[in-house]
């Protein structure tokens, strides 16, 4: 494998960590809990520890598939990047959620702070994905 073609995997955990942490403020009171809060029907209260835990492997797995993309597409341009993060969105993620809405009967306010929490997070992290990779093909060539 080339240098070149190399996925730094401790960028793209941390990556994934910060959408997560991303994800954490979009739905709290200060964005969108409160829409999230009357749509969910689910009782108030903490979350169990467990789901904090296991919730961020979800963006790190994305991470990585963004990542390993953006590296086999040499892609630098942080806007190339962030148009494939969004149709990446468009493509799986929207879709499902608007098959939950047609078939599940969820409540399309719920689906749209789900859409628009992943649409963020996959712009976010295609194009830190980006600029990363940007930067270790540079420090390569400095070599």
């Amino acid at each position: 494998m080339k240098s070149n073609r190399a996925i730094n995997y401790w960028a793209v955990i941390a990556i994934g960590f910060a959408a997560f942490a991303l994800s954490l403020l979009w739905y709290s009171p200060f964005l969108f809990g409160e829409i999230w809060m009357r749509f969910r029907n689910a009782a108030v209260g903490s979350p169990p520890v467990w789901k904090f835990l296991v919730a961020p492997l979800r963006e790190i797995i994305t991470a990585i598939m963004l990542a390993y993309l953006i590296v086999q597409m040499e892609m630098t341009d942080w806007k190339r990047a962030v148009r494939l993060g969004f149709w990446l969105w468009l493509a799986f993620y929207a879709v499902q959620l608007t098959g939950a809405v047609i078939w599940d009967g969820r409540p399309w306010q719920l689906s749209a702070v789900h859409a628009g929490d992943w649409l963020m997070k996959m712009l976010f992290m295609s194009a830190a994905l980006a600029l990363w990779h940007r930067k270790q093909l540079l420090a390569a060539a400095a070599r």
